[in-house]
């Protein structure tokens, strides 16, 4: 009979090999809490968490976008407010003017506030968010109003801005429009009213009567137009709502495929450990055995 230790110690090498790979592997889930470091390593499990991935980053994207534009329509919303005070204020101080002794003082003041009001108004239609001019529409990156441009006979002629507004999309084909451009009819009538004050001279009541008008539909439409963007927040901040909720809902299935129990995860480490060790003094008893003991 032939005896030899050869094919044993290859046997129980191999083994110790195979459960000190397997002892490594067990030790990178305890640290990274990671069931693999890369997808190859989840098996039939791969491509659910590839696809969930890329879920994830894509909401993550869209969300992004729709609370930029959540932000710039509060900055709008306060812009379009200020212009609001700016119009009370001179329907103030018109209707005094027209009920009181509207003296040469009385008329100058009027109209250094118009001036002044008119100046404000365009400064508030450029206001900027970021890079963004957001009363352009889409050309945002162009400046909507240019007061060198005002025209009495086209009171819009000022506008430099894009004639359709900017939308986010949404998945699906959807989208939501959203903002308001400063050529809008509550603006124009605003300016040609301030306007009307700057530059008729001598100032007469008809005249302070018109732009009184024409300032009253305005304030009537500004107060339309911050319901509208109110409106439109509270669409965009539904829509990162939304998506944070799919985010933590996609991100626990994606923690479930590719994640594993820090406890879980020590107590394997502690098992191939032992094993390990075992394998490692069955070599070294291995070692003391020769084939003279058995002659």
């Amino acid at each position: 009979m032939r005896i030899s230790t050869a094919g044993m110690n290859n046997q129980m090498i191999g083994q110790a090999l195979r459960v000190q790979t397997s002892y490594t592997e067990a030790l990178q889930r305890q640290s990274s809490g990671l069931k693999s470091a890369s997808l190859s390593g989840l098996d039939g499990n791969a491509g659910a968490a590839a696809g969930l991935t890329a879920d994830i980053a894509r909401s993550e994207k869209l969300s992004g976008i729709a609370d930029a534009a959540a932000s710039e329509l509060e900055i709008a919303y306060s812009a379009v407010d200020s212009i609001t005070d700016q119009v009370n204020g001179m329907l103030t101080d018109i209707a005094a003017a027209i009920s009181g002794s509207a003296d040469a003082t009385t008329l100058s003041t009027l109209q250094s506030s118009a001036s002044d009001a008119f100046t404000d108004v365009v400064a508030l239609l450029n206001t900027q968010y970021a890079d963004t001019y957001v009363f352009s529409g889409g050309a945002t990156a162009t400046q909507p109003v240019d007061a060198s441009l005002y025209d009495a006979a086209d009171p819009t002629a000022y506008y430099q801005g894009s004639d359709s507004l900017r939308s986010v999309m949404l998945d699906g084909g959807a989208s939501i429009a959203f903002g308001v451009t400063a050529d809008a009819d509550a603006f124009s009538d605003t300016l040609e009213a301030l306007n009307l004050l700057v530059s008729t001279s001598p100032l007469d009541t008809a005249t302070m009567q018109q732009a009184y008008d024409l300032l009253s539909g305005a304030v009537s439409d500004l107060g339309t137009m911050m319901e509208r963007l109110s409106g439109q927040t509270d669409k965009l901040d539904a829509v990162v709502d939304a998506q944070t909720d799919f985010q933590l809902y996609a991100g626990e299935m994606l923690d479930s495929l590719t994640t594993v129990d820090v406890a879980t995860a020590s107590a394997e480490a502690s098992q191939r450990e032992v094993l390990l060790e075992a394998s490692f003094a069955t070599l070294s008893s291995l070692k003391s055995v020769s084939v003279l003991d058995y002659l």
